[in-house]
């Protein structure tokens, strides 16, 4: 389909009245210098060889756009979204990219350095603490791994979005759209999730100790494995056992349950029951385990690194691979095999 030609005036003129949405046009060579832009939709847009010097495009769509030769000097690109975009040969002297997003498959100038200008690298493993990316369009976005303590995610839209494993703890994510997203493993603990769309989405042995998900939308979410505490706050008339939600806390009833894999590092799980149950992987680092029926349980490969294990009871345990560092292990009960660990 051939792209749409629009004239200058054309365009301007259209944005004036409100339009935005100016996707997927033809607009190779136009003079847009200085124009006011904020928030328009230029997803796909032909900008080859364009003027865009000193234009306002904060907060503008530019994914998979072609701005090769275009001439950007001086341009606010403040919060512009750059990913899959063509930037190749392109003058971005003094223009503003504090915000922007931009991935692996952004095309830039080779004499510039993006992160030097505080743009956000979209990606798996990023690292966006404490960023602000309220009501951004991150849709789809792969972010599996990425750091995001302490993140403002007000309204954003993360429908679909992959963020497996990742660390929300701490985070805002009010009105957020997490429609259908992939948060298994993800730690949101701490974090705002009131009236958040949490349908179809995936929450298997998420970390939801102290989150506020009061209002949050949560119908057919997959909760199976996670894990909350009394301080965790879930909508009206929510049941989280019968979700399939672990309550952690001093004297849990968690024989054998699944939770390999789980982050449970520094959780308070003294006298609780745990006998069978399945901690391979887990993260225990720092954990008061204090008196814990651990018998038969399975905790192959666990981090249990600076972990009070003082009395606890490990009796046929399978502690195969499992990281004992630092651990207190005064009185622990262990089966004979294992009894060179107190050494």
């Amino acid at each position: 389909m051939k792209a749409i030609e629009i004239s200058v005036e054309r365009l301007l003129g259209k944005y004036a009245a409100g339009e935005r949405d100016f996707s997927g046009s033809n607009l190779k060579q136009i003079n847009l210098s200085g124009a006011n832009l904020q928030d328009a939709d230029f997803w796909c847009v032909d900008f080859s060889a364009a003027n865009l010097s000193a234009a306002n495009l904060k907060g503008a769509n530019l994914r998979q756009a072609n701005l090769e030769f275009a001439n950007l000097q001086g341009a606010n690109l403040e919060g512009a979204d750059l990913r899959e975009a063509n930037l190749r040969e392109s003058q971005l002297n003094n223009a503003k990219l504090l915000r922007a997003l931009y991935d692996e498959a952004t095309q830039l100038p080779e004499e510039i350095d993006i992160e030097e200008l505080e743009a956000y690298w979209i990606a798996p493993d990023t690292v966006l603490g404490q960023a602000n990316l309220a009501g951004v369009d991150l849709s789809g976005a792969d972010l599996k791994r990425a750091d995001l303590k302490n993140t403002n995610l007000t309204r954003s839209n993360l429908f679909g979005a992959d963020l497996r494993n990742a660390n929300l703890s701490g985070s805002d994510l009010y009105q957020a759209d997490l429609h259908y997203a992939n948060l298994q493993g993800a730690n949101l603990s701490s974090a705002i999730l009131q009236q958040v769309d949490l349908e179809q989405a995936d929450l298997r042995k998420a970390n939801l100790l102290s989150a506020d998900l009061r209002f949050a939308k949560l119908t057919n979410t997959n909760f199976q494995a996670a894990i909350y505490d009394e301080t965790t706050r879930f909508p009206e008339g929510f049941d989280p056992g019968q979700a399939g939600i672990y309550l952690i806390s001093t004297g849990a009833l968690l024989a054998g349950c699944d939770l390999s894999g789980v982050n449970l590092s520094g959780v308070d799980l003294s006298g609780a029951s745990l006998a069978e149950v399945n901690l391979s992987e887990a993260d225990l680092w720092g954990a008061n385990l204090s008196g814990v029926d651990f018998s038969d349980a399975n905790l192959s490969g666990a981090n249990l690194w600076g972990a009070n294990l003082s009395g606890a009871n490990l009796t046929g345990a399978n502690l195969t691979g499992a990281n004992l560092a630092d651990a207190d292990l005064t009185g622990t009960i262990l089966a004979p095999q294992e009894e060179s660990l107190v050494d």
